[in-house]
């Protein structure tokens, strides 16, 4: 008899240390010559198997919100009592900032 478990457990799979942030990985020309060093603990500390679940695990493709935040257009309300935008024949402009103005036609 035979027993068949769905979604179980995978036995493979990549590591999260290869995008993670706190990873400090050496890799050598084999396979199998890797080191993973994890820093988000002090000390560092060697992680000897790839890691499927972390609760450090912080993505290195990702921006942080702080890197967000120094990207990010601050929008305004012209005055608190009128919603929307002010209309293209008030343009209102500070010297150092943007003017951002959406076109209806797309």
């Amino acid at each position: 008899m035979s027993v068949h478990v769905r979604n179980g457990t995978p036995s493979h799979g990549p590591s999260l240390c290869d995008t993670c942030v706190y990873a400090h990985v050496k890799r050598g020309y084999r396979e199998s010559d890797i080191l993973v060093f994890c820093v988000a603990t002090d000390p560092a500390h060697r992680v000897p198997f790839p890691v499927r679940d972390c609760t450090a695990h912080r993505d290195r493709t990702r921006p942080s919100l702080y890197e967000m935040e120094k990207v990010a257009f601050t929008i305004t309300p012209r005055e608190p009592k009128r919603p929307g935008f002010a209309p293209e024949s008030e343009p209102e402009t500070v010297a150092g900032e943007i003017e951002l103005r959406l076109d209806e036609n797309g």
